[in-house]
């Protein structure tokens, strides 16, 4: 279904790292739309940003009603907690505007819907919506894969980057490494959990209720378990899977289903994968380790989880909210 000509997007933040990328994305490939750009910084001042090859001013956003007339608003960077709160109250007040939180900020709290690559089949009582987190964007596809197995059980340990928290932690990162390289103490972290440079650290309690909250909404029939561990890394997901499924299946099986999925590649026999060769891959999930016992198949997964939950995502996700 094609949007309408007279089809808005407004498009917060797009100077942002992500914005840049979704802004230049939706231009480019949903030309039919009309964008309009905001950003939520506290200086007054109009920003100016090329997107597509060409400069676009972006005012601020300094009241909501600015927003009137959209067919959905995009946040690709957390605003301050009082410009949520008009945000939210204007969006309340105009349910026919649908919400598409693209930076994991929980925008819209417990009422916007997870989503990854589609729209749920029952609509929420708001058209508010949020990307999945990167950690959880293979180990979905690799159960949308088993689908003809009828997958019902899903224990997930997720081990993350640092890239998802963003690029002032991706500086911490790299100074608390050569700060243990040198031999010197390394800072309170102020954008990490915790010190992680050429270390691993257990995620917190709340993250994990949030990432299994979030495969609740994309995969309501599977009973789940989750694990995430914050590695001192920069990019890349290493994700390790045991799925049980609805009666027992032979390992051959399943390599059929993954090998035809989209966006999958099984390891060479001879081949030594890294998360850092995942991200050189982009879109690609590289899958290996699949054993299968009885009813229980277990692998494991690398992908850029950002790649995946990033500009394409909410290209997608993006067309359709403009058909609605």
């Amino acid at each position: 279904m094609q949007p309408s000509p007279a089809t808005t997007l407004s498009i917060l933040d797009p100077t942002s790292l992500l914005g840049r990328e979704v802004a230049e994305a939706i231009t480019r490939m949903l030309p039919e739309l009309r964008l309009r750009w905001f950003h939520t910084r506290p200086e007054p001042e109009s920003l100016v940003v090329e997107i597509a090859g060409s400069a676009a001013l972006v005012p601020p956003m300094a009241d909501p009603e600015e927003l009137a007339g959209s067919a959905a608003v995009l946040v690709t960077a957390p605003p301050a907690p009082a410009v949520v709160e008009r945000l939210l109250g204007w969006l309340a007040e105009n349910p026919c505007v649908a919400l598409l939180d693209c930076c994991q900020s929980g925008v819209g709290r417990e009422q916007a819907r997870c989503v990854f690559d589609r729209l749920p089949a029952s609509k929420p009582a708001l058209p508010w919506y949020r990307l999945a987190d990167p950690a959880l964007a293979a180990p979905v596809r690799f159960v949308r894969a088993l689908g003809p197995l009828e997958p019902r059980v899903l224990h997930l340990t997720a081990m993350c980057p640092v890239a998802a928290l963003g690029e002032e932690a991706l500086d911490e990162l790299a100074h608390q490494a050569a700060a243990r390289l040198s031999g010197q103490p390394v800072r309170k972290s102020g954008h990490l959990p915790a010190p992680l440079a050429f270390d691993l650290a257990p995620a917190s309690s709340d993250r994990v209720t949030e990432l299994e909250g979030q495969l609740g909404d994309l995969l309501a029939e599977l009973e789940r378990r989750v694990h995430v561990i914050d590695a001192g890394v920069f990019h890349g997901y290493l994700a390790t899977m045991l799925v049980r499924c609805g009666s027992p299946i032979k390992e051959e099986r399943v390599r059929a289903l993954v090998r035809a999925a989209e966006g999958f590649r099984l390891t060479r026999r001879d081949e030594v994968p890294t998360t850092t060769r995942a991200v050189e891959h982009g879109t690609i999930i590289t899958c290996g380790g699949i054993r299968v016992l009885e009813d229980w198949v277990s692998a494991w997964l690398l992908a850029d989880g950002l790649a995946l939950v990033g500009r394409s995502a909410a290209l997608e996700i993006a067309r359709l909210l403009s058909a609605c």
